[in-house]
């Protein structure tokens, strides 16, 4: 067999975090750009929906900015060290370089850009010469100086040394000339960018007789620079905020404000700078008006935004403000009012736990929705295809309160399991509420409800183990209608025993589920456990011992010992189904259960996510920094995982409505999701971003298919120009290419010119007209005279009148002059007049 080469990496979705970096509004007010894992999502203010999702970074995008010179154009910088320009009104892509230091260097990773103010023709980006991590700030960066026609060179270079990169620690004030930014957590910088780069630095002397001041400028938290003055506005993390006047020389003086409660997140002046912006934990937008911050009587306050403040942005005109949560949404307020909402996928973010989605990747099989915790004691069911939140489903029904300070939250119900039956006729929830005595867990039964299309409770079980619960799973012959009986296996992660579940009939049209059997192995932790293909053998793992069981009678029929600690395990599918895959402390291990041999093993140590396809032969296999693809006949190959997908939590293969086999390693292709402990939700796709079928074309790929829709399109005018050519089996290609029409090539160049090359309309409407004329002398082919003759023979016969020869030569005499125009697919004939009046427009 020959090996398959493949080189695939997992990347993020576009159900990624919108609220990581600091949105834009258009110049318009009628889109809005966010920044959106490897991607960057137009959004439309009035309708709520996606426009556009702008693809072709293939690392994180880390800014985004409208070109000073087009507001119909936005640029965009990433974590791959790329800045591209983008039309987001169209959804095309105009360019993309990869820009040059003074020294030659290509920078690794571009982290901001930053308009300035008064200068169309150029724009500054923060970058680094070495790589570290997007989500982090530290390090040395450069400034640098690009035109905003992007050339792949920059001009001088500045270097701003300990500063963060993160939106909310850096700002451009005064007129664009100076950036201040939080170099630690004790004092900030503020660089001219202008003559010569003097940087200056501002904290709370050592003498300073105010002992609070100096434990209150101690942590630093956000910034922001006003736009006409030298003034900068820091938040802190006790819900302080001072304001620092006179930044550009070493005599800053500084007041104190004062209403927030906990830490302040993000700060923003209007564009006039007339008002500052606040917002924190408190989910409350705050308005201060500059210059007169202690008159508590002209202070405005928005509550009950649902969530943390993350980020403030405003629009040109000051008519919008925009505010990002710390849930993963973004609202648009006018005139003090929420007008609109943007949701991602919800995030828990006052969660004490270290994995932001304890219950893992899991796809509904009745929507191809992926489910996913979401707020507190809810799952979410979020659409991939049509990039939209379906409905939330309350799993806890408990109120939510939230705690006197970040560091005392409240302890509330954790949905820790989620399961679904393959046709997914039922649902199963594991929930646990740990207490600083005693602890809760319930798992709950829901089935689908068919006139509702959602979930409905059916058995509620309290303490289904002593303890926790590591792993649930149905039986593949688990739903009603294939005269099976239904079967869930829950294993128990301190009681060292896992139970079956079956489906007990209460009446003629109800049931409920309750415990079938128990079983343990020789006092041995239980980890993890499997159904094989027809639920006939069930594979149970306890400790180093991988042990098979018949689930109908509960009997022990088989031990293999693993040399290793079992960390996870799966059955194959299909033609493969008799063999389990297992990972271990160690290795990598494919058993064959016919003969009871290991049909392949591999010595890859530590992964602890195992994920099999249900629709064909691969298996995958994730450790904390790389994921691996294989299956059993020995094919092998690694799936690198970037810097954010570190830490895999859970996999799993997205449900598919195709029914052949896929036994390509490449078939794992925008199917295999991961989720990581820090919340990202990914997929593996090609590493090479252009062989993406959805990557965003640029303008001379728009143009050949906005053409090519075009051409398929039947109106009058086309009718008129290509009835003399027209016959009844040629294709479009064929009539263009006979016709010669030079005003298809003159719309062609249309399409594919950027607008800004394009020339003046009347030069256009010139040439255009000028192409549309015939010659005088056109006659018709033999080919249309012949067709002619046929049709009308036809049309003769089918009549049934006899006439003369003369009159018959008459008639098609007249048909080869007058041939009754047809448009292309159509075949629909026009108007006697209508080829009278194309005559004539024709002479002239």
């Amino acid at each position: 067999m020959v090996a398959e080469n493949i080189d695939l990496v997992a990347q993020l979705t576009i159900a990624d975090s919108i609220n990581t970096y600091i949105p834009i509004v258009s110049k318009d007010n009628r889109y809005l750009l966010c920044c959106c894992g490897c991607n960057v999502k137009v959004y439309s203010i009035l309708t709520g929906k996606v426009v556009h999702v702008l693809k072709g970074h293939s690392d994180l995008v880390t800014s985004i900015a409208f070109n000073p010179s087009n507001q119909f154009q936005v640029i965009s910088c990433s974590a791959d060290g790329t800045l591209r320009k983008w039309n987001f009104e169209d959804g095309v892509s105009i360019n993309v370089t990869t820009p040059v230091c003074a020294d030659d260097k290509h920078c690794t990773a571009i982290h901001r850009i930053i308009p300035l103010p008064g200068d169309k023709s150029h724009f500054l980006y923060l970058m680094s010469s070495s790589r570290n991590s997007t989500r982090h700030a530290a390090g040395s960066y450069k400034l640098m100086k690009q035109s905003v026609m992007m050339e792949r060179w920059s001009s001088a270079d500045l270097v701003v040394k300990d500063m963060h990169h993160l939106p909310s620690h850096l700002s451009i004030g005064g007129q664009g000339s100076f950036l201040a930014s939080l170099t630690t957590v004790k004092k900030f910088s503020v660089t001219k960018l202008s003559g010569g780069g003097k940087t200056y630095w501002h904290w709370v002397k050592e003498d300073d007789s105010q002992v609070e001041v100096q434990q209150c400028l101690a942590k630093l938290k956000c910034l922001a620079a006003h736009p006409t003055e030298d003034c900068v506005a820091v938040g802190h993390t006790d819900g302080k905020i001072s304001i620092w006047s006179n930044v550009l020389s070493n005599k800053a003086v500084y007041t104190w404000i004062h209403w927030h409660s906990l830490p302040v997140l993000s700060l923003s002046y209007t564009p006039e700078g007339s008002f500052l912006l606040s917002g924190g934990h408190e989910s409350v937008l705050v308005k201060w008006p500059h210059g007169s911050y202690g008159n508590k009587s002209q202070r405005e306050f928005l509550p009950r935004l649902g969530a943390s403040v993350s980020h403030i942005t405003t629009s040109l005109d000051n008519s919008l403000y925009i505010t990002s949560h710390l849930d993963n949404s973004v609202k648009v307020i006018r005139n003090w009012i929420v007008v609109q909402v943007f949701q991602g996928l919800t995030r828990d973010y006052l969660s004490q736990d270290n994995c932001i989605y304890p219950a893992g990747v899991n796809f509904d099989p009745q929507s191809d929705a992926l489910v996913i915790n979401g707020l507190p004691g809810h799952i979410q069911f979020f659409s991939l295809e049509q990039d939209s939140l379906l409905y939330n489903l309350d799993i806890v029904a408990q109120n939510y309160f939230s705690g006197e300070s970040l560091s005392r939250q409240s302890n509330y119900t954790r949905i820790e399991r989620i399961c679904f039956s393959p046709a997914g006729n039922w649902m199963v929830s594991l929930e646990r509420w740990t207490g600083s005595y005693s602890e809760q867990c319930r798992m709950k039964f829901w089935y689908l409800d068919t006139d509702s299309k959602s979930y409905v409770l059916n058995t509620d079980v309290d303490t289904p183990h002593q303890g926790a619960v590591s792993y649930i799973a149905f039986a593949p012959m688990s739903d009603e209608g294939n005269g099976a009986l239904p079967m869930l296996v829950s294993v128990g992660q301190d009681d060292k025993k896992f139970k079956l579940w079956t489906l007990e009939e209460v009446s003629a049209d109800k049931g409920c589920w309750r415990v079938d059997s128990t079983g343990y192995y020789k006092d041995r932790p239980c980890s993890a456990a499997s159904f094989s293909d027809d639920g006939s053998l069930l594979a149970v793992a306890f400790g180093d011992t991988l042990t098979l069981w018949d689930p109908l009678e509960n009997y022990l029929c088989t031990t293999l010992d693993q040399g290793a600690k079992v960390t996870a395990l799966q059955f194959c599918h299909g033609t493969e189904a008799n063999y389990i895959a297992v990972t271990t402390s160690a290795a990598i291990i494919i058993w064959d259960l016919l003969d009871y041999s290991e049909k392949q093993a591999w010595p890859i140590s530590n992964c602890n996510v195992l994920a099999v396809d249900p629709r064909g032969t691969t298996i995958a296999a994730f450790s904390n920094k790389t994921g691996f693809l294989f299956n059993c006949s020995g094919e092998f190959h690694q799936c690198d995982l970037p810097l954010y997908a570190h830490h895999v939590a859970s996999a799993a293969f997205a449900t598919t409505k195709q029914s052949c086999p896929m036994t390509s390693l490449s078939s794992v292709k925008d199917r295999l999701y991961l989720s990581t402990v820090k919340g990202a939700i990914l997929v593996v796709r090609d590493r090479d971003v252009s062989l993406h079928s959805d990557v965003t074309p640029s303008v001379e790929q728009a143009g050949h298919r906005l053409i090519a829709s075009n051409y398929k399109k039947v109106t009058p005018l086309t009718n008129l120009l290509t009835a003399h050519l027209v016959q009844k089996e040629q294709s479009i290609q064929a009539v263009d290419s006979q016709k010669g029409l030079a005003a298809a090539k003159i719309v062609k160049q249309v399409g594919e010119t950027s607008c800004i090359a394009m020339p003046s309309m009347s030069t256009l409407c010139r040439a255009f007209l000028s192409a549309l004329l015939l010659d005088k002398d056109v006659k018709p082919s033999r080919d249309e005279a012949d067709l002619s003759d046929a049709e009308m023979d036809v049309d003769h016969d089918s009549e049934g009148e006899e006439e003369s020869d003369s009159e018959a030569n008459s008639k098609k005499k007249l048909a080869t002059e007058q041939k009754t125009p047809t448009a292309v697919g159509d075949r629909r004939p026009l108007k006697k007049s209508d080829i009278i009046k194309f005559s004539a427009w024709q002479k002239t």
